[in-house]
């Protein structure tokens, strides 16, 4: 018996992309879409609504799931690269590499300028019961306009 399965199509999804994020050295860019509920984060990375746009002075977090697998070959002194959709890059550098256990520990959004990428781990044993995740942050350099 052949079953039809229904899927939703991107057009009625309700999400919508704020900005790019590139990482050069891992040859990876994606759309970052606000917020990060699990609607959202089944298209892609998502900009939790609770942390700042890349133009403020505070902590951008993204969280994604299978998206930032390339998060596990990261490493110090990387770059990755925000832009917005007016033109203006933000440039990172990765500074610190983390695991934490959200039931423990929350992700922290202060007013340093500075980036956060979140992903659950392990990246090859995840389950949806898991609170284990990865987070890699980054500090912003200077702001460029386009």
């Amino acid at each position: 018996m052949h079953e039809q399965i229904k899927q939703q199509h991107w057009s009625r999804a309700n999400v919508f992309p704020v900005f790019n994020l590139i990482a050069p050295q891992h040859n990876q860019e994606f759309v970052v879409l606000e917020g990060d509920g699990n609607d959202t984060l089944l298209f892609g990375p998502g900009r939790s609504s609770s942390s700042y746009l890349p133009s403020d002075c505070g902590t951008v977090v993204i969280h994604a799931n299978h998206h930032f697998r390339f998060l596990q070959n990261i490493v110090l002194n990387d770059q990755i690269i925000l832009n917005d959709q007016i033109g203006t890059e933000y440039q990172y550098c990765v500074l610190d590499v983390s695991i934490i256990d959200l039931d423990k520990t929350t992700i922290e959004v202060t007013d340093t300028d500075e980036l956060k990428l979140v992903t659950p781990w392990p990246f090859d044993g995840f389950t949806k019961d898991s609170t284990l995740r990865y987070i890699v942050t980054a500090r912003k350099y200077e702001t460029y306009q386009n």
